[in-house]
């Protein structure tokens, strides 16, 4: 017997984040920026069972004087 495919979606966010920065801290921005991106798929990955693919990518760096 053939698995009845399930349908999936698509669901796509646009997130800005503002974080406190150190610049004295050990890490660039850049860093920073990819340390929280790897913490953002770890979390949508723990918050429901349903979320079977992550896939985000980092679109800018800023300061924010």
């Amino acid at each position: 017997m053939e698995p009845v495919p399930v349908p999936k979606l698509t669901v796509s966010f646009a997130v800005d984040l503002e974080v406190e920065y150190n610049s004295f801290g050990g890490k660039t921005a850049d860093e920073i920026a990819v340390a929280l991106q790897d913490d953002l798929d770890d979390l949508l990955f723990e918050v429901s069972p349903f979320v079977k693919g992550v896939f985000t990518s980092c679109t800018s760096v800023a300061f924010n004087d």
